[in-house]
């Protein structure tokens, strides 16, 4: 299916300003805080869930820069590979913004359906995967034309046709489950020309076969997928993790192994896994976990446990700056950034983010 949009700019304002009175100093006076903050080169971006805002952090001081009013519950965040623009899915209000990281100004507003929660772009950083939570489906947008083109509907049922909605839970927005797939996580595998969805509603994850544009394959997974990312040689193992539910907390994360048929393995951690990341060389996981407030670190080829760090508050999203040896975690309810050395396992430092820092990304251009 492909959609088509046409899209209409109004004309720039010609009104000119008033002229200045006479014996008015023509240099104007500007106070410090009027002044434009230059946009850092080392930066994290922070979705402020409950504000409508996307603020950026200098990592040289810690300093919140700018915050950029976005739509409506801003969830996801994703960088180009480039590192020139940052994308915001905005899962209240239905869209993508486009922001780039030069200027920290919005570049386009682009209409994906009803509630994208999570994203992902392909090696050259022109199609943007969108997952549509409401709709079930993954939305292609082409961000040359700054236009959605079409989509990946997913199949109804789900694994062996789990239609009815649990009696016992929430979905990630905190409301009654309800029918459906509620598709909650995606990854790209480009090179094999895949699209691994978890689904929250049928607790599995689907594949999406891109050049026969359809679910292909549907794979037994677990409750309350958060999210998912790639690791090991050519990306040969999915690794899921996803938090459970109101009645049973996970206390590990998913091991798919994609070369080997698709066998599953579980990965001990402490409980309510939430977010994950991957050490730049892939072979380190990180997992942040809720109940115990806790970053733990894994070895991809084995799942060993190598390190820990004790954290507080609801700590949630996890990104690692670009050689890996700093992790940063959003603390949802104390409004802050926890920065920890990865190689002994320790805060280094805590920096102030806002009001509910739902997601991160860095960026260092």
């Amino acid at each position: 299916m492909v959609l088509t949009l046409a899209a209409c700019t109004k004309p720039v304002s010609t009104m000119e300003p008033a002229p200045e009175k006479q014996g008015t100093p023509s240099v104007p006076v500007t106070k410090p805080s009027e002044k434009e903050k230059v946009m850092p080169k080392e930066a994290l971006y922070v979705c402020h869930y409950t504000t409508n805002q996307v603020a950026v952090i200098d990592l040289a001081t810690g300093e919140t820069v700018k915050e950029i009013p976005v739509g409506a519950k801003p969830i996801a965040l994703i960088k180009s590979p480039d590192e020139k623009y940052v994308y915001v899915a905005n899962s209240g209000s239905g869209d993508v913004y486009k922001i780039s990281t030069a200027s920290g100004e919005i570049e386009a507003k682009i209409a994906i359906g009803n509630q994208p929660v999570a994203m992902t772009l392909n090696a050259t950083g022109d199609i943007l995967y969108v997952l549509d939570y409401y709709l079930n489906r993954v939305s292609i947008v082409n961000l040359n034309l700054r236009s959605m083109v079409g989509f990946y509907p997913l199949n109804t049922f789900g694994f062996e046709e789990r239609i009815e909605p649990l009696d016992c839970c929430s979905d990630i927005f905190g409301e009654p489950m309800g029918a459906g797939r509620k598709p909650s996580a995606l990854a790209l595998d480009e090179a094999r020309g895949k699209i691994y969805v978890g689904n929250m509603g049928t607790w599995d994850i689907a594949v999406i076969d891109i050049r026969e544009e359809k679910e292909v394959e549907t794979f037994n997974a677990t409750f309350g997928i958060n999210e998912m990312i790639f690791v090991g040689s050519d990306n040969n193992r999915l690794v899921v993790s996803a938090a459970g539910n109101e009645i049973d907390i996970n206390n590990f994360i998913l091991s798919m192994d994609l070369k080997g048929g698709g066998n599953i393995d579980k990965l001990q951690v402490g409980e309510k896994p939430v977010s994950i990341a991957s050490s730049p060389d892939g072979s380190v996981i990180y997992v942040v976990t809720e109940n115990d407030r806790k970053l733990w670190g894994l070895k991809s080829e084995n799942g060993k446990i190598i390190g820990s760090c004790e954290l507080k508050g609801q700590p949630g999203d996890v990104v690692l700056s670009r050689d890996g040896g700093k992790a940063y975690i959003a603390d949802l309810l104390g409004g802050t950034i926890f920065v920890v050395d990865t190689g002994d396992y320790t805060i280094w430092d805590n920096i102030q983010a806002g009001v509910t820092p739902k997601a991160l990304v860095y960026v260092n251009n």
